[in-house]
């Protein structure tokens, strides 16, 4: 059974049993229509030769003759070169008056005559007898004769047929069609696998570029050219997976290289120090500003790992999101004041419009919408000012961080959201940052249900984020 696990196999099967099953339907069609032709040929020629007896019958009768002997010979000189044929003549009570058969033969099914009722008169009667198949038709034969003739009022007549011949033509198309039924079935099942084998072609190209598939060999697609339309969707999806298999390992692989870069100037600022403290007798007060400094390069690194695992659990769906009601104003005008000594200090105004509510973690959202506005603030220019643009609609709520500053460029805006990714600009002008901080802010939008989008032009760049309205949050706990 192992083989039938093979879909070549089990598609050639099919075919087989199909092909098989059609043939053996068009076999007993024609069986059965050979023998409903044989059948209605035997009725008209034993009606012909029941009409040939009751006309010599009623030729004696209306003569009064009494000599059946003559009659039976008249008989047997109609029937002769009509082999097969059997005429019998009885009077009610069943005596043979006339008897009519090939030489050698006897008259079959005899008694079959005895207690006929009237539906069976006129109907053909099929029998075996002796391993022979007959069929006869019996009819009644009413006497209309002169008076004082001594005939009884009526005669039963019948007339049979040997269908030996019928059954062995019938016999040899039957041993036919079951050779030829073998013949198909093998022919079936050869076109159904050589079918299979030329259709599934594509199928093995799949299995063969799927062997071929590593993490350093993912251009290879399969074309669509030469392949069934069956399999179009099949192969489209195959080659989608394939896209986004060679882009998140290339993410991937600039991610472990970004985050190298990123680990390895904390460590290596913690490696130098230790090792420049240790070179040499030092004072307590140096040990304690290598210590500092240490402890610094060691926080970021603890905050770099801390903001690593929380985008690992929103990748896999593990953030609890606990949700309350917030009014947006309320939570963001907290923000703006403590961010107010930092904007004051780089001369920067921040203004806040409108007002919302929002079904949300608290904690989260505060957050995602302090690193939007830390963002807005590190790359503001002197004397500008920031917006925080609070909208409802239908749609439900958002929230817009604007600041005027240098236009990012289009290739670099679907980037921005990406881990440890800095555009040009923004590596030249701050360093403390992890890179993290755009990335984690979109997790946050996203386990409530929304989305984060950002535009730049050169006039400002805006960030929005948008959520549904409160009652249609999804994920809150």
């Amino acid at each position: 059974m192992r083989g039938l696990r093979s879909l070549t196999a089990r598609l050639s099967l099919m075919f087989g049993v199909i092909m098989i099953a059609i043939w053996s339907l068009v076999s007993l069609l024609l069986t059965h229509a050979l023998d409903h032709h044989f059948a209605r040929q035997d009725a008209d020629n034993l009606r012909g030769k029941l009409q040939l007896a009751r006309s010599l019958l009623s030729g004696y009768t209306d003569t009064g003759s009494q000599d059946w002997a003559a009659l039976n010979r008249e008989l047997d000189r109609m029937l002769l070169g009509h082999s097969g044929h059997y005429l019998l003549i009885t009077d009610p009570q069943g005596r043979v008056l006339v008897d009519t058969h090939p030489p050698g033969a006897s008259q079959p099914g005899s008694g079959r005559m005895v207690g006929l009722s009237e539906a069976d008169l006129g109907s053909m009667d099929s029998w075996q007898e002796d391993n022979r198949g007959y069929r006869s038709i019996t009819e009644r034969q009413q006497v209309d004769s002169r008076p004082g003739a001594g005939y009884p009022p009526y005669f039963m007549v019948r007339a049979a047929l040997d269908t030996s011949y019928h059954q062995h033509f019938i016999s040899d198309i039957k041993k036919g069609l079951y050779w030829f039924t073998a013949g198909i079935a093998l022919i079936s099942l050869f076109l159904g696998w050589f079918a299979s084998r030329v259709g599934l072609t594509p199928l093995r190209e799949l299995a063969s570029v799927s062997e071929n598939v590593t993490a350093n060999k993912l251009s290879q697609r399969l074309a669509l050219d030469h392949a069934p339309a069956e399999l179009h969707a099949s192969i489209q999806s195959f080659n989608a997976m394939l896209d986004r298999l060679e882009t998140s390992f290339h993410r991937l692989s600039e991610f472990s290289s970004d985050i190298a870069h990123e680990l390895r100037t904390p460590v290596n600022s913690l490696m130098m120090q230790t090792q420049v403290a240790l070179s040499k007798e030092r004072s307590a007060d140096d040990y304690r500003e290598v210590l500092y400094s240490n402890l610094e390069a060691a926080e970021r690194l603890a905050r770099m790992i801390s903001e690593m695992l929380f985008l690992a659990k929103s990748e896999h769906g593990l953030l609890r999101v606990q949700g309350e009601e917030l009014e947006l104003a309320k939570e963001l005008d907290e923000l703006v004041e403590f961010f107010e000594p930092l904007a004051f200090e780089q001369q920067l105004h921040i203004i806040r419009r409108g007002n919302a509510r929002l079904l949300g973690d608290r904690a989260m959202l505060q957050r995602a919408f302090s690193n939007l506005l830390s963002n807005a603030i590190r790359y503001t220019p002197t004397g500008a000012s920031i917006r925080i643009d609070i909208e409802e609609d239908n749609a439900g709520v958002s929230v817009g961080v604007a600041n005027p500053g240098t236009r990012i460029p289009p290739a670099e805006l679907s980037r921005l959201f990406d881990r440890f990714y800095r555009a040009d600009s923004a590596r030249q002008q701050v360093t403390e940052g992890t890179g993290l901080g755009l990335s984690i802010t979109r997790a946050i939008v996203e386990a409530h249900g929304g989305s984060l989008s950002v535009h730049s032009d050169n006039r400002e760049t805006r960030f929005t984020a948008r959520f549904p309205g409160v009652g249609k949050n999804k994920g809150m706990q």
